[in-house]
């Protein structure tokens, strides 16, 4: 982590004894020992401001008979894995980036943001790109020149200047893009195949507010943001509850896809998830944590194909949902009727 903050460091292996770490890198005194690495870093500022936002503060010890500082926790010690390393060494480059060009809109640290879009992109790194069809160029023939993030909250955005190789194999010019960061996130539209009922939740979205709708209440699959390391049909369980207080039976997989890859880096992980709505009844739910105000809709999977032919259904997932479910739907209340 602090590699990533102070690259150019000398650094060294070295054990200190005597301590122990917790789940995000920082010591905790009391423990039989950990490996790490000690540096000189002339210029700690940054070193500083990313473990402060973790840590209890820092002490004095000592390593060899010379004198180490150290990043302190208040909490137990936990297991501290390879994935998480990873992760945290994500963020604190991101830290790095923002506090080498502060602006007024990326300060204070967002932590929980830096580190759901860190685990998004270790998703991302461990899973299987499939090429096929694709050329199969990869990161390496992308050179990038500068990447800031001026804007730094729940979301960010960054500023990226990159080069990078074409189809006749030159390299591209310089070209500058701004990229709307976002965690993973996964959607899933409640369908019950005994009764032939769909669930849609209905909740304002700023993104249509801003865009000028002037009905910026919009009908969608339930959804939620992947802000943990756990799998995403855990997600997908989890939210089910939050917004639709409704219980998964099982889950059908539509399509894994970048709603938008010229702008966002949002990647989506899109069910059908199968439910009994025999008991269930339609109301409000959400988060007041969240600001959450989601109301639940309850009708036909005849009614809510109408709803693609009058227009009310324009998300994409929904639209995508329906017609995977249209295609499905057969298959799914045979088995129903079977079980």
């Amino acid at each position: 982590m602090a590699q990533a903050l102070a690259c150019d460091a000398d650094w060294k292996a070295a054990r200190l004894d005597g301590y122990d770490h917790d789940a995000v890198g920082c010591l905790v005194a009391g423990g039989a020992g950990v490996d790490g690495v000690v540096a000189n870093v002339a210029d700690r500022t940054a070193v500083s401001a990313y473990f402060n936002l973790v840590s209890n503060g820092w002490a004095e010890s000592a390593i060899g008979g010379s004198p180490v500082q150290m990043a302190l926790s208040p909490k137990n010690s936990a297991p501290f894995s390879e994935h998480d390393r990873c992760v945290e060494a994500l963020v604190a480059a991101d830290v790095a980036r923002l506090i080498a060009k502060p602006t007024g809109a990326n300060g204070p640290i967002n932590r929980a943001g830096l580190v759901m879009r860190a685990r998004s992109a270790m998703r991302a790194k461990d899973t299987a790109a499939p090429v096929g069809l694709r050329k199969g160029y990869a990161t390496a023939q992308v050179d990038v020149l500068s990447y800031d993030l001026p804007y730094a909250k729940y979301f960010d955005m960054a500023d990226v200047t990159l080069r990078h190789k074409r189809f006749d194999g030159t390299t591209s010019e310089p070209m500058a893009r701004s990229v709307l960061r976002s965690a993973d996130a996964v959607t899933v539209l409640p369908y019950d195949p005994v009764t032939d009922q769909v669930v849609l939740v209905e909740q304002f979205r700023p993104g249509a507010f801003v865009r000028g709708d002037t009905h910026p209440w919009v009908l969608e699959p339930v959804a939620g943001r992947c802000d943990g390391d756990e799998p995403v049909e855990t997600v997908a369980e989890r939210e089910m509850v939050e917004e639709a207080g409704l219980t998964l039976l099982s889950l059908e997989s539509v399509g894994n896809y970048y709603p938008s890859p010229g702008c966002m880096s949002e990647y989506l992980y899109t069910f059908v998830g199968l439910v009994d709505l025999s008991k269930a009844q339609t109301g409000v739910h959400g988060l007041e944590t969240e600001n959450e105000d989601i109301h639940t809709h309850f009708l036909s999977f005849d009614a809510a194909m109408a709803l693609i032919d009058s227009g009310e259904a324009d998300n994409g997932p929904l639209l995508l949902s329906l017609y995977w479910l249209a295609a499905n739907r057969a298959r799914l209340r045979e088995a129903a009727s079977r079980a």
